[in-house]
């Protein structure tokens, strides 16, 4: 199922659910795009202790297959890991990059996405998403080289909240109704991204575009800053073609599959948090999102699933999938404990102390649905100073 320019797909997958310690809502939308790129996972209870909550949003840019992957297995591997009882970011960092190697590695990654005798289409997890797929022939295999996907998961164990993010899919805590962000868009102008992809080799690229003045005449400004011209986003899953430096290790490549962690703890303030891919952040702030939710949640509206649902709506202009899980705190869930089998040692968040750049213009087409290609004789490569703020 697509959508032209003009149209819009605005019939959504939504699902809530509950435990001891949270009730949740997912919704997510393919909107004004072609195609429907989003995909997401919920498992409430992650393991057999019962103590851990998984939340994952997955942005695919280029087509769906690679975020549908990453709904599929992220969480099936992170219980897997040797670190995932004692070390969530070390576990994450490494499913990342497991992620990234089954990618590489041969076709069996898109083969499970097949169900036999599923047809054309195919909905896994209770939460995941629908999409149309295609099978390739028998041919040598070719790893993603134009697909990728961002990841943005969220651990909840005990009363700490584990963010870790690859790319722009964002989460967001609500704190009294004061938003803090728990996750850094990783977009090719921040200054310590940007240094990356210099030092191997690319560079940040820039199309001028037309735009409709405050006249009403049509002018040229700038568009979405992208890496190689190629893609808005600096780190992923996926997209090897930006990947390809063999002189340098994997988390210093132009495009990096690297995640970035925010640890805090659970607080009787603590309200609810909010996971989404861009298609949401280039439409709303943060606390737009949040002041949105609180409004609905004190007029009396305790159904989750419908305000994720008028959440979707009301960034339908995004023009961008757009996905949302909102995930909101019981009375007393600052106070249950870790489990005393779980010994997990205290880890420092590594997230650099970089300012957020100003979201995009929604105008500015900055969402991740084409993969386009085509950097062109219009792009250009400006200083730091002179970048259009996304």
């Amino acid at each position: 199922m697509g959508a032209s320019a003009s149209s819009s797909v605005t019939s959504k997958l939504t699902n809530d659910g509950e435990n001891q310690r949270v009730k949740y809502a997912s919704s997510t939308m393919q909107g004004y795009c072609p195609t429907m790129q989003d995909a997401l996972a919920v498992e409430l209870d992650l393991d057999a202790l019962r103590n851990t909550s998984f939340f994952g949003v997955y942005d695919g840019d280029g087509g769906a297959e690679v975020a549908m992957y990453c709904a599929k297995r992220f969480h099936a591997m992170l219980c897997e890991d040797e670190n995932y009882l004692n070390n969530l970011p070390n576990a994450i960092t490494s499913v990342c990059s497991r992620l990234d190697d089954d990618l590489q590695r041969s076709n069996e990654w898109k083969e499970s996405l097949y169900p036999r005798g599923n047809g054309e289409c195919f909905q896994f997890l209770k939460t995941g998403v629908c999409a149309n797929l295609w099978h390739s022939e028998e041919q040598a295999y070719r790893a993603p080289l134009y697909e990728g996907s961002t990841a943005c998961v969220v651990i909840i164990r005990g009363n700490q909240i584990t963010v870790g993010n690859v790319g722009d899919s964002r989460c967001v805590v609500s704190h009294n109704g004061q938003a803090i962000d728990l996750s850094i868009d990783h977009k090719p102008t921040v200054g310590s991204e940007r240094e990356r992809i210099l030092r191997a080799g690319g560079r940040v690229l820039v199309k001028r575009i037309p735009v409709m003045g405050s006249d009403g005449r049509l002018m040229r400004g700038w568009g979405v800053s992208r890496v190689q011209g190629l893609l808005h986003v600096s780190r992923a899953i996926g997209y090897f073609e930006l990947k390809k430096n063999q002189n340098i290790p994997p988390s210093q490549q132009m495009v990096t599959c690297d995640p970035e962690f925010t640890i805090v703890d659970i607080t009787a303030d603590t309200e609810f948090l909010v996971i989404a891919t861009d298609g949401i952040w280039g439409h709303m702030s943060s606390q737009d999102v949040v002041d949105f939710i609180r409004k609905e949640l004190h007029s009396g509206e305790e159904n989750l699933r419908a305000i994720c649902e008028k959440l979707l709506d009301h960034c339908l202009t995004s023009r961008d999938n757009v996905t949302v899980i909102l995930v909101r705190f019981k009375p007393g869930a600052a106070v249950i404990p870790i489990l005393s089998d779980i010994d997990e040692e205290p880890v420092l968040s590594d997230v650099e102390e970089e300012p957020h750049e100003p979201q995009h213009n929604p105008g500015d087409g900055g969402g991740g649905g084409g993969g386009q290609q085509d950097i062109g004789g219009e792009s250009e490569e400006l200083p730091l100073a002179h970048f259009p703020q996304e």
